[in-house]
Order: C-alpha cells, then sequence, then structure tokens
C-alpha cells in the first residue's frame, strides 16, 4: 500500500520533468527583420533583386529550415540548409524578378521548420519603374530602311449607316540615315492614306481613314496594301480590317429577334477538281421578332466560287436553312471558308458558318 502511494506521487512529478526536459530542447528561429521594401525605383530591366532575410536561432536545440514558398512564381526562394546550432545565424534569400512586371508589388514567402514556431511568414514589397521600350521593342515590325509598330489597320465594328469617317493608325520609324519617302498602293476604295517623309531616326504616323463609299457593303473585308520606300516596294504588306454592321435599333425595349444554328459547320473528304459542294445550315429565330438576313459576305479570296441562298425573312419560332453550293472547278488543295451572315438582330448582328475541305486533282 506504501509503494502504491509512493508511486502515485512521484510519476506525475517524472512525467512532468520529462516534458519540460524535451519541450525546452527546441530551436527557435527570430529573424532580425520579417519584412524588406526596396523601394519605389526598382528599374524593371536592372536585373533580378534579391534581399537576405537573417535570422538567430535563439533556442536550446539545432533547428532546421524544411522549406520555404514563395506567393508567387516571380518570385524565388533560398535558404540555409543544413541545421542551425543555438546562437547561430542562418539566412533566408528571397529573389524578385521584375522584367515586364512594372508598378508595385507585395510578395509574400512561408518558411517553414521544425523550430519554434513552425510557420515563419516573410514579406517583400517595393515599386517596379517601367522602362523605355528600345526602337525594337516599340517597333517590331522591320522592313528595309524603315521599322513599324505593326503590320494591320484595325478598324472596330462600325455601323455603315454613319456619317463620320474612322481612323487607324500604325506608328513608323526611319532607321536609316537618310531621310526616305513612304508611299502605299493596292489602297481600298474605302480607305485614305497620305504617303509620309521621315528624317533619319524619325518617328511618325501612318494614318488609315476610313470613309464609307457607294460600294460598301456589310461584313467584314481584308485587304493587303502595298508599301514603297523611296518607290521601292517592300516584301511585307500592310492589311486593313473592317466590320460593317448595321445600325442597331433605337427602342431597347422592342421585341428582339435571336438566330440560333442548328449546325454551323461542314467539312467534306477529300473531293475531286471540278466537283460540286453544297450544304444546308440550318437555324431557328428563336426570338420575339422577325429575323431579317440583311445579306452574306465570304471573307475568303476564293468567295467567287460560293453560291449562298438564304430566306429574307424568319418569324419568331421559325426555322429557316441557308445553303451553300461550291464549285471546285478552279480551286485545288485545303479549302476553309468563313461565311458572315449579316441579320438585324442588335445582339449579335454577324454570325458565322463554315465550309472546309480539300479539293484533289
Amino acid at each position: 500500500m506504501k509503494n502504491l502511494l509512493l508511486k502515485s506521487i512521484f510519476l506525475p512529478v517524472i512525467l512532468l520533468f520529462t516534458f519540460a526536459t524535451v519541450n525546452a530542447q527546441t530551436g527557435q528561429i527570430v529573424f532580425d527583420n520579417p519584412s524588406h521594401d526596396f523601394g519605389s525605383n526598382v528599374p524593371e530591366k536592372g536585373g533580378n533583386i534579391t534581399y537576405r532575410f537573417l535570422f538567430t536561432n535563439k533556442g536550446n536545440a539545432p533547428v532546421t529550415i524544411q522549406n520555404v514558398t514563395a506567393s508567387c512564381g516571380c518570385t524565388t526562394p533560398a535558404w540555409t540548409k543544413e541545421p542551425v546550432a543555438p546562437g547561430e545565424q542562418g539566412y533566408v534569400d528571397a529573389t524578385y524578378r521584375p522584367a515586364g512586371r512594372p508598378g508595385a508589388f507585395r510578395k509574400n514567402l512561408t518558411v517553414t521548420s521544425n523550430g519554434d514556431p513552425k510557420m515563419i511568414s516573410l514579406t517583400i514589397a517595393g515599386s517596379v519603374v517601367k522602362s523605355p521600350l528600345t526602337v525594337e521593342e516599340e517597333f517590331p515590325v522591320a522592313m528595309e530602311g524603315i521599322r513599324l509598330s505593326e503590320k494591320a489597320f484595325a478598324f472596330s465594328r462600325v455601323v455603315i449607316t454613319e456619317k463620320e469617317s474612322k481612323a487607324s493608325e500604325i506608328k513608323i520609324y526611319n532607321s536609316s540615315e537618310t531621310p526616305v519617302e513612304v508611299s502605299f498602293k493596292n489602297v481600298p476604295d474605302y480607305l485614305k492614306i497620305q504617303p509620309i517623309t521621315l528624317q533619319p531616326k524619325e518617328k511618325g504616323i501612318i494614318k488609315a481613314i476610313y470613309a464609307q463609299t457607294k460600294n460598301s457593303k456589310y461584313g467584314t473585308s481584308i485587304n493587303e496594301i502595298e508599301v514603297f520606300v523611296g518607290g521601292k516596294k517592300m516584301q511585307g504588306t500592310l492589311t486593313s480590317t473592317i466590320t460593317l454592321i448595321p445600325a442597331a435599333s433605337g427602342d431597347q425595349t422592342a421585341a428582339k429577334p435571336v438566330l440560333n444554328f442548328m449546325n454551323n459547320n461542314y467539312m467534306f473528304s477529300n473531293i475531286k477538281q471540278g466537283s460540286v459542294v453544297s450544304n444546308e445550315y440550318r437555324f431557328k429565330n428563336t426570338g420575339q421578332a422577325d429575323l431579317k438576313i440583311l445579306a452574306t459576305n465570304v471573307v475568303n479570296v476564293n468567295g467567287d466560287n460560293l453560291k449562298i441562298t438564304f430566306p429574307k425573312v424568319v418569324k419568331p419560332g421559325e426555322e429557316g436553312v441557308i445553303k451553300v453550293v461550291l464549285n471546285t472547278k478552279k480551286l485545288k488543295g485545303p479549302q476553309d471558308f468563313n461565311i458572315e451572315i449579316i441579320t438585324n438582330s442588335s445582339s449579335s448582328p454577324v454570325s458565322n458558318v463554315a465550309l472546309r475541305g480539300t479539293v484533289i486533282e
């Protein structure tokens, strides 16, 4: 009985002493500074920037950093891999890549260890100053003696009844050591592009002005414009793309038609040159007003080989058919026709169907 009583007294004491001893043998990571601000003038193209977070093990057992994870792929961590003895120092490096990232940034790193605490958060911050573009970056399209910012005049959708003109611009740079005159040919009748003369290393603007003509038609028009420098034709061309759409109804509360195709893509197998391919694209007017098909337009250059028939009006709830017939007499090789259907649907005035296949001899 006496032995049992002694055991009941000393056992808790022994357990408490053991727990205290084990608990005391723990590493403790203490960082000198858990956050760092690189400032507001980090150059975008000055290379990667790195800050070293130093810590001291203020515990009474070696401590090991098990992992460091960054909140963004733009930040790469590195750290002391070997155990850090009590009283000794270790580090966590945070490397940030500012290239292509102008503006303010704030990134977190999570440090996981076998010490106390198990997880610690570090922060880097700063602001990247955007670097001026080089000539090659600002004008990536190179032609003989000149460089261009892009190769296409891109016009947004234009309502065909609009009276005011639209403009699209391409920046140009004279990369030569002499003055150059840049002129243009094969310009479509709906565009006006004035020649431009540039002094050596001078920048300028090529402006294309769109004006509706008697020949203006619904749909997308794509044209290749020839470029001449000093009277010499360049190998490359400029592209102009514009899509003309009908004017939407001014009454936003009025019932509207909705065009829904049941099938809008048809692919034919290899067929012999001279054969005729046809397909019917079925659709339904799921709106509450009459659907009017105003026009069709073939974007591709071989559109003259297509014959398209369609109903002018489809009542609400009714179905319709657009029939396309392709004569392959003058065609050879892969064919990819993009056919635009222009309607009075204000939500989607231009819909598309496709006809694809290969013509063999």
